[in-house]
């Protein structure tokens, strides 16, 4: 957690503890990013997104170079407070803070979770469990008051030990690698110090609970009034491995701390490292005129003497929603170097924002780094005084070994709904795109076959969702390939209510969201996406969920998608029933009799067992589950 102040003070001795930063500490020192040793991983696959009409195949993002958790992530938070700092807010007002959609209090715009989710595009889903208050055994001042990170270690392995008889621990390890991914600890009261004590930071511990280590955690006050800045940026440390961006700006929460109640969107980079956005990969033989909306593509260009660690990249970044606080709009170009360790100098960073402003200098303008001015308009490339890039218009931008780029970029737009701009120089007229791959004569010369599918889904406020077989071995046998090859030589695609395909996906790597006739729209809380079914080609097998708090029991969708391999087409029919009543189970001793046959899910939407016929509750371990009425 970082906010803008001058220089010199980070120098001198007037360090202000509410204009300092947060830090990632390991074993006890503070570092500027996680040592690979203790960089967190996920080892669930990260599907690629997939282009909406570009000329240009969409880069195949296979692995990132941070851990890319997909789909509801469960992460944990622990309360305590003090004898001489008691607990602000009650449990369950810490509950709308980091998960309830649309939260507002205090100003922020949304919760934890709807950060994430916006973000991502709906990628990510961030739910938080709550646990709390614990009363600390110290009084606040006690802990503040200890060396370095001394206090809080110290706290830390007191709350865990406090909350364990309660909590199951191995039900945050999400990807069953053995380690949990999101672990919180939310303090009464505000840091203090910085650098010492309880100073919000992303921690590591040896702890281990319940068969899995307690390695990466994070630490955030609560000083009673809510912002959403330092839970979202210390879980940025924790969850995906991110660095804290000095001297970088205001362009993304893991640099400034632009605004603690609508944080910064993550930058465009880093967002398309976890496949929320797609990369588009261009080289100096392209020649292309492209069009693009705010935050849709990440463009790549890498050197091709070092493709796998140096490259410049730029998107459409425009200063609304989530970008609101930033001073301008246009394409904002980024020069990223994963050999340089950490981003803490003004000349080599490993990741650095290329200021439209730096034309024809020989070396940028550190002023125009954190941490001042945070954003400027000058930052961004666009119509007028910056609308190209080129080694001859800016000397100053080079790989790092001094060697020219050979990219170019011209004839850069006006920032509006969308940004249009040419690379390589000399482009073609634009064509108009469709999000329907082929013409209406080429869909009726394909062979169609329907294979019909019924699938009963939970009643959920929390993306819950069943996991649906599309029956491979039939499908490969339609098409005439193997299933295993479904990936390389089948095209997924969503079917419109008229049997129209549509390449665009919406939902999660090869996934769609669905309107309430069957429609392929975006992921929107306040829109008309009702229910989303997220395809894995690679074991053939669908998740189907709902929208929170817009459906009802017994309420029934259909949805369509399907895959093409030359001529031949299968179309998955899905029928979607909305199931009974939802319960949340969080104490299995007071939930032992129930309604009799009710199914019993755990928390990562599992089925665990059913009701018995007089309503007895299976044998379970402790945990949080979910009841879904018969």
């Amino acid at each position: 957690m970082k906010t803008k102040i001058a220089f010199g003070l980070l120098l001198g001795s007037l360090l202000f503890p509410t204009m300092l930063f947060a830090d990632i500490v390991y074993q006890g020192k503070r570092v500027q990013e996680w040592p690979e040793e203790a960089r967190p991983t996920f080892t669930g696959s990260k599907a690629s997104a997939s282009s909406s009409g570009l000329a240009r195949a969409v880069a195949t993002q296979t692995k990132g170079h941070y851990a890319a958790p997909k789909g509801k992530i469960y992460s944990l938070t622990l309360l305590v407070d003090f004898s001489d700092k008691a607990a602000p807010v009650t449990v369950s007002e810490v509950e709308e803070w980091l998960n309830k959609e649309g939260f507002n209090r205090d100003g922020c715009n949304g919760s934890v979770r709807d950060y994430y989710l916006d973000v991502s595009n709906g990628q990510l889903d961030l739910t938080n469990e709550v646990y709390g208050w614990y009363r600390a055994k110290h009084p606040k001042s006690w802990y503040e008051s200890l060396p370095g990170y001394t206090g809080s270690d110290s706290l830390m392995k007191e709350v865990f030990a406090y909350f364990d008889s309660q909590v199951d621990f191995s039900r945050y390890d999400n990807d069953k690698d053995g380690t949990t991914e999101a672990i919180n600890i939310v303090y009464a009261g505000e840091g203090q110090t910085w650098g010492q004590g309880l100073w919000p930071h992303s921690g590591w511990s040896n702890e281990r609970r319940d068969g899995v280590k307690l390695t990466h955690h994070q630490m955030t006050d609560m000083p009673g009034k809510f912002s959403i800045y330092v839970f979202v940026h210390e879980s940025g440390h924790m969850i995906f491995g991110w660095p804290d961006l000095y001297w970088y700006g205001d362009y993304c929460t893991m640099g400034n701390r632009a605004n603690d109640w609508n944080p910064v969107a993550i930058n465009d980079f880093f967002r398309a490292d976890q496949g929320w956005i797609p990369f588009i990969d261009i080289t100096s033989d392209d020649v292309s005129f492209e069009t693009t909306k705010p935050g849709e593509f990440c463009y790549r260009y890498k050197n091709p003497n070092r493709p796998n660690q140096e490259g410049l990249v730029w998107s459409y970044v425009r200063n609304t929603g989530r970008n609101k606080v930033l001073a301008g709009s246009g394409l904002l170009m980024q020069h990223y170097d994963f050999s340089i360790e950490g981003n803490s100098a003004a000349d080599k960073l490993g990741l650095r924002i290329v200021h439209a402003s730096a034309a024809g200098k020989s070396s940028d303008n550190p002023g125009d780094q954190w941490p001042s001015p945070g954003s400027t308009a000058n930052t961004f490339f666009k119509s007028g005084s910056y609308p190209e890039f080129s080694d001859d218009a800016y000397p100053a931008i080079r790989w790092y070994n001094g060697s020219t780029t050979g990219l170019k970029i011209t004839d850069i737009g006006t920032p509006g709904e969308t940004l249009t701009f040419c690379i390589g120089g000399n482009c073609p007229e634009p064509v108009s795109s469709s999000s329907t791959p082929a013409s209406s004569s080429s869909v009726a010369e394909l062979t169609v076959q329907k294979i019909a599918l019924d699938v009963t889904l939970p009643l959920d406020n929390n993306y819950a969702y069943v996991t649906l077989d599309l029956k491979g071995s039939e499908v490969a046998q339609i098409l005439g390939i193997k299933q295993n090859e479904f990936g390389d030589k089948a095209t997924f695609y969503g079917v419109e209510p008229d049997g129209t395909l549509n390449s665009r996906t919406t939902g999660e790597g090869t996934g769609h969201w669905f309107d309430s006739d069957g429609k392929i729209v975006a992921w929107d809380p306040n829109g008309t996406s009702i229910v989303f079914s997220n395809v894995d080609l690679a074991t053939m097998t669908t998740k189907i969920g709902h929208m929170p708090n817009k459906v009802s029991a017994g309420e029934t969708y259909v949805v369509k998608q399907a895959v093409v391999y030359g001529n031949k087409q299968v179309t998955f029919e899905i029928t979607i029933t909305i199931g009974g009543k939802t319960t949340v189970i969080s104490n299995l001793e007071k939930s032992r009799h129930g309604k009799p046959g009710s199914r019993i899910f755990n928390v990562l939407g599992k089925p665990v067992g059913q009701r018995s016929a007089s309503g007895e509750m299976p044998d379970l371990p402790k945990g949080r589950y979910v009841e879904i009425g018969k």
